[in-house]
């Protein structure tokens, strides 16, 4: 199975429209900005938005927020489908807009726009910092979180994995931090550089691995020996099945994902690890 594949399958990803983007029942749209990513209600928030926008020749990212009582008041009672039409955003140099129900004209509304600085900041360790609209998207993974990109800095695309709002910066800073433990062990991808936005961290590029399915069969077992190289390290895995381990067109394996992964030196975890991974290995190895 290709990477494409295991991600499709584990988050069942739907393909929209560049300027509009569905959460569950309802599709927003913006007439001048390319919806990126969404959210249902966050607790102090309200509804998210991540939106890109093009003033001219500049290209920028910005989150606008749906008043909670915009879509109580308004949509609270439609079941199927709703095409909800977002006013034009306003040029200037703001980052953050939030937007309700205007009872006057009776049309959504932007009450304000403002320039603010997200505290949320991963590490940087690695020189390399690229800006996320300085890349050219060749094939989306996951939706606005795990991207294959091209830029001028790399000869063959690459991936990128994003926080697409400052609260989801801990889980991928997370998973930065265990490769730049791991870098040089040979058991994960190569560690590229950063990704950013408006001057802060929100991501990580690494090398991209496109999965011959003959190569992946034949190297399977592969994955027991990256595994342990992660152990060597003082690296549990957390999630160690065949979908989370990827066989270069070389043969070498790798592994990914290390969102669950923690510092230890338990035997016990290793041996889950191992234990897991080679339930998987044999389940997924076609029959001889």
């Amino acid at each position: 199975m290709s990477l494409r594949e295991v991600f499709l399958y584990l988050i069942g990803v739907s393909i929209v429209s560049s300027q509009s983007l569905s959460a569950e029942h309802n599709i927003y749209r913006f007439p001048n900005a390319q919806v990126l990513a969404s959210q249902q209600k966050v607790e102090g928030y309200g509804y998210p938005f991540r939106v890109m926008t093009d003033d001219g020749d500049q290209r920028a990212i910005k989150y606008v927020f749906l008043d909670p009582e915009l879509m109580k008041t308004k949509y609270h009672d439609l079941s199927e489908h709703v095409l909800i039409d977002l006013p034009h955003l306003p040029t200037g140099d703001w980052n953050e807009a939030h937007i309700h129900w205007d009872k006057h004209t009776d049309t959504p509304s932007i009450t304000n726009t403002t320039r603010t600085k997200h505290l949320e900041r991963m590490e940087v360790w690695h020189d390399r910092r690229i800006d996320y609209v300085d890349f050219v998207n060749v094939e989306t993974l996951q939706q606005d979180r795990m991207q294959v990109v091209t830029h001028a800095d790399f000869n063959t695309p690459v991936l990128i994995k994003i926080a697409s709002f400052p609260w989801e910066i801990p889980s991928v800073e997370r998973e930065a931090a265990f490769y730049k433990l791991l870098q040089k062990s040979g058991a994960t991808p190569e560690f590229l550089g950063h990704v950013t936005e408006g001057g802060r961290v929100i991501g990580f590029i690494t090398e991209f691995i496109r999965e011959l399915p003959s190569m992946r069969y034949d190297n399977l077992q592969g994955c027991l020996t990256a595994l342990r190289k992660l152990h060597q390290r003082g690296v549990a895995h957390g999630d160690a099945h065949d979908g989370n381990c990827l066989i270069r067109e070389d043969g070498s394996p790798v592994m990914i994902d290390f969102e669950l992964s923690r510092e230890t030196w338990s035997l016990e975890e290793f041996e889950r690890d191992l234990d897991i991974m080679g339930r998987c290995i044999r389940a997924a190895s076609p029959p001889t």
